[in-house]
């Protein structure tokens, strides 16, 4: 074979050879192109599919029920005695976008923390610069004024800034005009009334400050010249019993200050068994006991005005009278005046009960009681005889009690029926009201249970303790029912005695061991709905309980303050109650309670650090409180003092002996005694020794307008 037939041959293979690849790669892309076709029908049939799985599920999600969460407050009851929020989780069945009470599934609760504890005192801060006086002048504008076409007041304040006490021109920094109504036209004539009785006249009279409280100042008097009392009627004239309203202004600070000096000197006026105290309101005198050194301790009298005392009464002209030794001084009001009753001995007929008048100065003897202090009820005093039998007076006699004259001879017999067979009366405690006299007495199955007598002379009798005697204290009228602190078993709980007979136990506080003590120190108050008290769960840790009355919840205000009330006890005003506490960090303070957790608390630490405050008298003035105690101001002790109370603010108001280290030694003697108009109380001022100081609280009873110029 040639070398061009082998070439030739070679060539033809080689083309047969690229047209087999040719014809394979031709197959393969055909293949690919079938498979890319098949992917992108099966991705739209997919986006198809899920779209209408998409479609699917929002509709049955529009049928579907939904979720709801509610919240709600929590008041601080149990168990979040803090309050709290309340979260309720349901299903909304019925789809009204609200969640009902059949649709909560389960609920959440959420308490507040308890409060927390005081921040320490802050430093005292810069003494400011001492106030201008503040001015006020008023001129009356005449008729055709131009801005006032009816006439007027123009009233201007401002500042003394050259203290001269006027209201000069460029002091003025306010002036405001008070313009008179234009005088409307007279309507018609009405038609003629039936013609009435002739009424009597109103009277307006302005008449000078008593001075035992304001040198410097008047009162203006509202009343009726209706002859109301002891006054007369149309006689042009407005007498005190007349008058219904008054307005009093001073223009000084109200008078505070000591008031008697019967010894001379630095000697002591006062002394144990020789230090009573009471303000007559009607006469407007106080009376006290006292020794002036030369007719022992007798009854005296004070206008008012410093060292103007005046023997009232020697009862023992050759020795000690000791008048209200022990059933103090007590008041009433009669016919004859104002009159005082008080023990005392004439030296001849031994202690004796005596009654003063002071609208004749006359003294009398009503004879021999127990020498406790009475009990006021029905517009007397009731005693005991020293045969344990209870006696009523209005002065003028000593009458067994179902014997009052309100009641008359048939009513006197069926009560003196009715309680025949009961013996002991009032032995173990006794309690009148407006509506009723409640007492003690043993019945004829041998117990000692709770009785009443109404104003009707209706006996009701109770039978709380079937098998033993019913022991109550710190009784409190609930109209005409009575709550009280009773034995239950061996513990002190409360206890309602209901108007038709029955009881009912209040409060079941279960003490580690023994009694709950309840009550001996803080007693039994109420505030709204809730009872306030002190009770005792483990030993000797005293604390301030409540009781509501609407839902019967008993809880505890407050874990850290200690023995309320062991010191001086409870005053209440403003529906809060004052008292002495002890607090582990800061001894004992004043305290107070609104029948909550959060308004139970120190009110305020007048001895800052673990010292404590000795505090020797708590009374409520209107919606406050004076309190007699030692403290410190700025850093510096102050002494025995009085303080007052005005909402959440405590002042030192007036300290008998000033001076730092000084101490008045207030109370040392007699108690803080309050009249109307002033407070009352023994001090030292380190000058003329133990006497009686006052302090006018017209201010803090808001009582008083005081403009201090």
């Amino acid at each position: 074979m040639s070398q061009e037939d082998r070439s030739w041959g070679e060539d033809t293979r080689e083309s047969e050879e690229e047209q087999n690849e040719e014809g394979h790669e031709h197959r393969h892309n055909r293949l690919f192109t079938a498979l890319q076709v098949l992917a992108v029908i099966t991705a739209m049939l997919l986006a198809i599919y899920n779209n209408a799985l998409i479609t699917s599920e929002e509709e049955k999600g529009i049928e579907s029920q939904q979720m709801l969460v509610e919240s709600e407050p929590l008041a601080p009851l149990a168990p979040c005695h803090e309050g709290g929020i309340r979260f309720n989780l349901g299903t909304d069945a019925n789809m009204n976008g609200v969640l009902e009470t059949n649709e909560v599934t389960s609920d959440t609760v959420l308490c507040h923390g308890l409060q927390g504890f005081s921040g320490p005192q802050g430093q005292p801060g810069i003494n400011g610069d001492e106030a201008l006086t503040q001015l006020l002048t008023s001129e009356s504008l005449p008729l055709g004024h131009d801005s006032c076409p009816s006439g007027g007041t123009n009233i201007t304040t401002g500042l003394d800034i050259n203290a001269n006490a006027e209201l000069e021109e460029e002091e003025i920094t306010n002036s405001t005009l008070l313009c008179n109504g234009v005088i409307g036209a007279s309507g018609q004539n009405g038609t003629a009334g039936i013609e009435g009785s002739s009424g009597f006249s109103a009277l307006v009279d302005k008449v000078p400050a008593p001075t035992y409280l304001c040198r410097n100042g008047f009162v203006i008097q509202f009343g009726v010249d209706d002859g109301q009392g002891m006054g007369v009627a149309a006689n042009a004239v407005l007498e005190a019993d007349e008058v219904r309203e008054r307005l009093n202004f001073c223009f000084e600070p109200l008078r505070s200050e000591r008031f008697t000096d019967l010894v001379s000197g630095y000697g002591n006026s006062m002394t144990s068994g020789c230090d009573q105290g009471l303000w007559l309101p009607h006469a407007e005198r106080f009376v006290f006991s006292g020794n002036d050194g030369q007719v022992g301790c007798e009854l005296f009298v004070s206008d008012g005005e410093v060292n103007t005392t005046n023997l009232l009464l020697d009862l023992h002209p050759n020795g000690d009278g000791l008048p209200g030794q022990y059933i103090g001084l007590n008041h009433l009001e009669g016919s004859q005046g104002d009159l005082i009753f008080f023990d005392g001995t004439n030296g001849v007929d031994g202690r004796a009960l005596w009654v003063h008048s002071t609208s004749n100065n006359s003294t009398w003897s009503l004879g021999v009681v127990e020498w406790e202090e009475p009990t006021p009820w029905a517009e007397g005093l009731l005693f005991t005889r020293t045969d344990g039998q209870y006696v009523w007076t209005n002065g003028t006699a000593l009458l067994p009690w179902h014997h009052h004259p309100m009641w008359n001879t048939s009513v006197r017999q069926q009560i003196a029926a009715s309680i025949s067979s009961l013996t002991q009366l009032g032995q173990a405690w006794i309690h009148a009201d407006e509506n009723a006299l409640w007492f003690s007495a043993r019945d004829a199955h041998d117990d000692v249970e709770a009785h009443r007598i109404n104003a009707q002379g209706a006996l009701t009798s109770w039978s709380v303790n079937p098998f033993g005697n019913l022991e109550l204290t710190h009784l409190l009228s609930d109209g005409n029912n009575l709550l009280a602190i009773g034995v239950k078993g061996t513990a002190k709980q409360l206890l309602r005695l209901n108007d038709n007979g029955s009881s009912e136990w209040l409060s079941s506080i279960a003490p580690t061991m023994g009694d709950t003590k309840m009550g001996e120190g803080m007693g039994l108050h109420r505030i709204g709905n809730n009872l306030v008290y002190d009770a005792e769960v483990s030993a000797n840790e005293a604390r301030v309980w409540t009781t509501n009355l609407a839902n019967g919840i008993t809880l505890q205000l407050s874990p850290e303050l200690l023995s309320p009330g062991a010191q001086v006890g409870v005053a209440q005003a403003d529906n809060r109650l004052l008292f002495d506490c002890i607090t582990p960090s800061g001894g004992t303070e004043v305290c107070v309670t609104d029948a909550t957790p959060m308004g139970t608390k120190v009110l305020h630490e007048l001895t800052p650090g673990p010292l404590s405050t000795t505090i020797e008298a708590i009374v409520s003035v209107e919606n406050g409180w004076l309190f007699i105690a030692d403290g410190m101001i700025n850093g510096t002790d102050v002494g025995t003092s009085l303080w007052t109370v005005d909402g959440e603010a405590i002042r030192h108001v007036y300290n008998p002996w000033p001076g730092a280290s000084n101490s008045s030694q207030a109370l040392t003697y007699g108690t803080l005694v309050l009249g109307d108009t002033q407070a009352f109380f023994i001090a030292h001022d380190g000058i003329t020794g133990h006497e009686w100081h006052r302090w006018s609280h017209g201010e803090l009873s808001d009582d008083w307008i005081v403009i201090d110029r």
